[in-house]
């Protein structure tokens, strides 16, 4: 059976680097990825171990005005936002070490998926980056997208030492951050774990009135709303400085905590 993690947090910007120069500022380190020279957009990456954070935006719009949600139904929801003047949480990515086994289950479950595709960008410095990918071309409710599904080269073990040796992977002047927890709002909230469910091959717990999905060391957790979409980051690891303390960039809201939020 494949392994699935939380690999990224992408993120819907009109002006990435404006952004990641906010968050620079508060201490989390962000730098440019590059760019995506089919979609028309471009990136700014933090990472946190291996679970980073994307900022995406659009880098050549005429590009962009020609992108399709079955192009990539992710980067396509990011386009759309960034000409609707929107900055806000878009979706995450889940890894997969087995992506082949993966799609072959959404695809017996009826997931509308596309093929799996060989994604790339060049980084600033002329690296070429590459993965496999494939993306659900629908929405689960409304402005709710789904996941996408991400393999990168080599194991966990081997790509986070050679970022780690690159010094892409490193300390945070705010601290050893850690991202632990999403927090996703939901209107149809028992509708959705269970489609999630499916998604992710494994059972939701109940607690508090929330359903929690745990992957590894991180949760996903589901919460009844008036809305469906992600709607914040929870940290750990954040100094006495800004531990306790929320971070809002319009519609973007990280939470700092110095320890585990609550065993569960």
């Amino acid at each position: 059976m494949a392994n699935l993690n939380w690999d990224h947090t992408m993120i819907s910007t009109n002006d990435d680097e404006a952004v990641a120069i906010q968050l620079n500022r508060a201490g989390l380190s962000f730098k440019a990825g590059g760019e995506h020279k089919r979609w028309g957009t471009g990136n700014y990456l933090g990472y946190f171990g291996l679970n980073y954070i994307e900022l995406i935006t659009v880098s050549n719009e005429e590009k962009a005005k020609t992108i399709k949600r079955e192009d990539g139904s992710a980067v396509y929801d990011a386009i759309r936002d960034y000409f609707a003047g929107k900055e806000r949480f878009n979706t995450i990515a889940i890894r997969s070490d087995d992506i082949e086994e993966t799609h072959e289950n959404l695809v017996n479950e009826n997931f509308p998926v596309s093929d799996i595709e060989e994604g790339q960008r060049i980084t600033p410095d002329g690296e070429l980056i590459k993965w496999k990918i494939f993306f659900i071309n629908d929405v689960i409710d409304n402005d709710f997208p789904y996941p996408f599904f991400i393999q990168w080269k080599g194991t966990d073990v081997q790509r986070e030492e050679s970022l780690r040796n690159k010094g892409i992977i490193k300390a945070h002047t705010a601290g050893n951050l850690i991202v632990q927890e999403a927090i996703f709002i939901s209107r149809k909230l028992e509708n959705d774990v269970k489609l999630w469910e499916k998604l992710l091959n494994k059972e939701a717990f109940l607690e508090d009135g929330n359903y929690i999905f745990k992957l590894g060391e991180k949760r996903l957790i589901f919460k009844q709303g008036n809305q469906s979409h992600l709607s914040a980051l929870n940290f750990i690891g954040a100094n006495e400085e800004i531990a306790g303390t929320q971070l809002k960039i319009n519609d973007i809201v990280f939470n700092f905590h110095s320890k585990n939020i609550k065993k569960r």
